[in-house]
C-alpha cells in the first residue's frame, strides 16, 4: 500500500557506579527568553520557539546546596538545504558542555520519536544562558519540544525536573527538594517531579518527609508524574497519547508462534538444567528449576507471557552460570594459558555465529512494512552479542587470572543463547504477525538512515556525558568489573561512528539496529548511574527505594508501549511483537520482583520495553501526517 499519513536485549548488567549531579557553569546564548516569558511560544526565523523553566542544583565550595530556575528554548524550524536535519551537534548555546548535550540529545530523539516526525523534515535547536542540571532536565527539554511540535503554549507557573528514558518515561534525578524550594522563590506553583522520588531528610527529627508535603510547605503543589505524557497534560491541560484499550488476545497466527516460543522455551530450559555441569551455582540451578515448573503452570493457564518470560529470564540466568561452571573446569583442567586461548576461539567462533545470523535475518525482512520497521529491534538480541563478544576479546587481550576467564565464559554463554534460541524466538513472532501494508522501499530506506543517524548521535552524547562525570573512558579493563558492558558500549561507539554507507534496505536496516542498540545501552548505562544509583548491593537494591523506582519505570514504560501499540492498533497495523517482547519482559520483572534476580529481572524488561516503545514510535512516524 502507500504510506498513509494517518494523524498529526539482553539486560544490560547493572554499572557498579554511582554519577553525580553537576550542574552546568554559565554559558551564553542570544535571544533566550527571560522567565516571564516562560510558556510562551514566539515566532523566529525559520520556525517557533518557546520558553521553557530548566531547574537546577548543585553545592557551592562551601557544600552549601543552592539551585535555581533557568529561562531555556527549544526551538522547531522548518529543515534548510544544507543544515543537518535534527542537528545535535549544532548547540547554540556556546560553550555548552557534555552535561547539556546528553539532555538536548535525549529530548530531540525521544520528541522526534513520540511526535511522529520525520528527522529529515526538521530542525531543532536549544538556547541557555545560565546553569542547567544536566540530563535532569531531559524530562522538560521534551515537554517543551512536544508542544512546540504541536503548536502548544505551556502553563507559566508549572515547571519540572526529571531525566527522559527512550521509551518516553521520566526518571530519577538528584537535588529535587532544592529544585522544588528554589522554583517556588521564585513564583512557580506546581512543580512535576519523577514518580518516587525521594523524599527530604528532616535532622531536627531524623525522619524523612515526602517531597509532596515538603512542597507545600514552602507554599507549592508537588506532583509527582511517571511518563512524559502526563507531565505534558499537567504543563498543557490536554492528553498528548491517548490510552486505549488493546485486545488481550493476538492473532491466530502470533498466538501459533508464541505458543510455540513457549513449548521451545520450556523444553530448552528443561535441556540445560539436565546438561548443567558440575560446579554451577545452586542459587542459579534452583531458580531454573522453580522456573521449569512454574512455566508448567503458566502454560496449563495458556498465560504465555508469563510462561515464557519466566522461562526465559531463568534460562538466560542458567546459560551463564553454566558458562562459568564450564569455563573454571577447563581453567582447573588445563591452566590458565590453555583455557585462555580455548576460550578466545570459542568466542571468535560465536561471533562469526551472531554475524552470520544477523545477516540472514536482514537478507530476508520481510515484504510487510511491520515485519520491516520492527526488525531493528527484534535484531537486537545479535547487535548487543557481536559488540558484547568484541568487548569480551578485548578483556581477555588485558586478563591476568582465571575469575577473568570466568567472567568470560559467563557472558559467551549468555549472549550465545541469546543469539541462538532469543533471536529466532523473535524472528518468529516478527514474520507471523498478519498485516497487508506493504512498503516502498526506497521511502521506508530513506526513513530508516534519518532515525540511524538520531539515535546514533544521541547515543554518543549519552557516552560523552557518562565519561566525563565518571572521570575515564569507556575500555576494557581485563577485569570485567561490569561483566563487560563498558567495553561492550566502546565497540559499539566505534562500530556505530564507522556505520558504512547504506546501499540497500538491509543495509539500512543493520545500521538501524546498532543505532538502535547504541541508543538503548548508552541511555541504560547512564540512566543506571544518573537516576538509580547503582553501585549499592543487590541485597540493598532489592530492599530499599531504588527496587520501587525500577519496578515503576517497568511499570510506566510497558504502560507506554501498551498505548502507543493500541493507537497503531486502531488504525489498522500490527503491533504483535513489540506487544509480546514487553509483555513477556514485564511478566518476568513481577514474577521475580522482592528476589535476587529483581534489579536483573527490571533490566530486562526495561530494555525490552525501549527497543519496543522505539519500534513502536517509528512505526507511527513513518505511517503519520504532519
Amino acid at each position: 500500500m502507500e504510506l498513509k499519513r494517518l494523524f498529526t536485549r539482553s539486560a544490560m548488567a547493572l554499572v557498579a557506579m554511582a554519577l553525580v549531579v553537576a550542574p552546568l557553569t554559565a554559558c551564553s546564548a542570544p535571544s533566550v527568553g527571560s522567565l516571564d516569558q516562560v510558556g510562551q511560544l514566539r515566532t523566529i526565523d525559520g520556525g517557533v520557539a518557546l520558553t521553557i523553566p530548566a531547574l537546577w542544583a548543585g553545592k557551592t565550595a562551601d557544600g552549601e546546596d543552592v539551585g535555581g530556575v533557568e529561562p531555556a528554548e527549544v526551538m522547531v524550524l522548518e529543515h534548510r538545504d544544507g543544515v543537518d536535519p535534527v542537528d545535535l551537534t549544532r548547540i547554540d548555546s556556546s560553550g555548552a558542555g557534555p552535561q547539556w548535550r546528553a539532555a538536548t540529545s535525549q529530548a530531540a530523539a525521544v520528541a522526534t520519536l513520540m511526535s511522529a516526525r520525520d528527522p529529515d523534515e526538521i530542525d531543532l535547536g536549544f538556547s541557555v544562558t545560565g546553569p542547567i542540571d544536566g540530563p535532569s532536565a531531559g524530562g522538560i527539554l521534551t515537554v517543551g519540544l512536544l508542544a512546540n511540535l504541536t503548536n502548544t503554549p505551556l502553563i507559566p507557573t508549572v515547571a519540572m525536573t526529571g531525566t527522559i528514558s527512550p521509551d518516553g518515561t521520566i526518571g530519577e534525578v538528584g537535588g529535587v527538594s532544592t529544585k522544588v524550594r528554589s522554583a517556588a522563590a521564585v513564583g512557580f506553583k506546581t512543580i512535576i517531579v519523577p514518580d518516587n522520588s525521594f523524599g527530604v531528610f528532616n535532622e531536627a527529627t531524623g525522619e524523612q518527609v515526602d517531597i509532596v508535603d515538603y512542597g507545600k510547605s514552602v507554599g507549592v503543589t508537588v506532583v509527582k508524574v511517571r511518563t512524559v505524557g502526563e507531565a505534558y497534560k499537567i504543563f498543557t491541560g490536554k492528553e498528548y497519547t491517548p490510552t486505549l484499550r488493546l485486545s488481550d488476545t493476538p492473532s491466530q497466527a502470533t498466538e501459533a508462534a508464541i505458543r510455540s516460543n513457549v513449548e521451545d522455551m520450556e523444553a530448552r530450559l528443561g535441556a540445560a538444567i539436565a546438561a548443567a555441569p558440575a560446579g554451577t551455582d545452586p542459587v542459579t540451578l534452583e531458580l531454573a528449576q522453580a522456573g521449569l515448573g512454574t512455566m508448567g503452570e503458566a502454560s496449563a493457564a495458556e498465560d504465555w507471557p508469563r510462561a515464557y518470560g519466566i522461562g526465559a529470564f531463568a534460562y538466560l540466568r542458567l546459560m551463564r552460570a553454566s558458562g562459568a561452571a564450564s569455563t573454571q573446569s577447563l581453567v582447573d583442567a588445563q591452566g590458565f594459558d590453555a583455557a585462555l586461548t580455548q576460550i578466545t576461539a570459542e568466542i571468535n567462533t560465536a561471533l562469526d555465529e551472531a554475524i552470520a545470523a544477523r545477516d540472514a535475518a536482514l537478507a530476508d525482512p520481510g515484504n510487510r512494512l511491520e515485519q520491516v520497521v520492527y526488525l531493528p529491534e527484534a535484531l537486537g538480541w545479535a547487535t548487543y552479542a557481536i559488540a558484547s563478544f568484541k568487548g569480551v576479546l578485548d578483556e581477555l587481550e588485558l586478563a591476568t587470572d582465571a575469575e577473568a576467564l570466568v567472567s568470560a565464559g559467563r557472558v559467551l554463554a549468555e549472549e550465545r543463547a541469546g543469539v541462538t534460541n532469543m533471536l529466532p524466538d523473535s524472528l518468529a513472532v516478527v514474520r507471523a504477525m498478519p498485516t497487508q501494508n506493504s512498503y516502498d522501499e526506497s521511502e521506508v530506506q530513506g526513513f530508516l538512515n534519518g532515525y540511524t543517524e538520531l539515535l546514533a548521535r544521541a547515543g554518543q552524547a549519552n557516552v560523552d556525558y557518562y565519561t566525563t562525570l565518571s572521570g575515564s573512558e569507556l575500555r576494557a579493563n581485563g577485569q570485567f568489573i561490569d561483566d563487560g558492558v563498558m567495553a561492550t558500549v566502546a565497540r559499539l561507539s566505534e562500530d556505530v561512528a564507522k556505520l558504512p554507507e547504506p546501499e540497500t534496505l538491509s543495509d539500512s536496516l543493520s545500521n538501524a539496529a546498532s543505532a538502535m542498540t547504541y541508543f538503548v545501552l548508552s541511555n541504560g548505562m547512564l540512566s543506571s548511574g544518573q537516576s538509580f544509583g547503582l553501585g549499592i548491593a543487590e541485597d540493598d537494591l532489592r530492599t530499599s527505594a531504588y527496587a520501587e523506582i525500577l519496578d515503576a519505570s517497568v511499570e510506566a514504560s510497558s504502560e507506554t508501549v501498551e498505548s502507543f501499540a493500541a493507537i497503531l492498533e486502531a488504525n489498522g497495523f500490527a503491533v504483535g511483537y513489540p506487544l509480546w517482547s514487553t509483555r513477556w519482559a514485564e511478566a518476568a520483572a513481577t514474577y521475580y520482583r522482592g528476589t535476587p534476580q529483581s534489579a536483573n529481572a527490571a533490566w530486562v524488561a526495561l530494555n525490552e520495553a525501549w527497543y519496543d516503545a522505539i519500534g513502536l514510535f517509528m512505526m507511527t512516524a513513518i505511517t503519520s501526517e504532519e
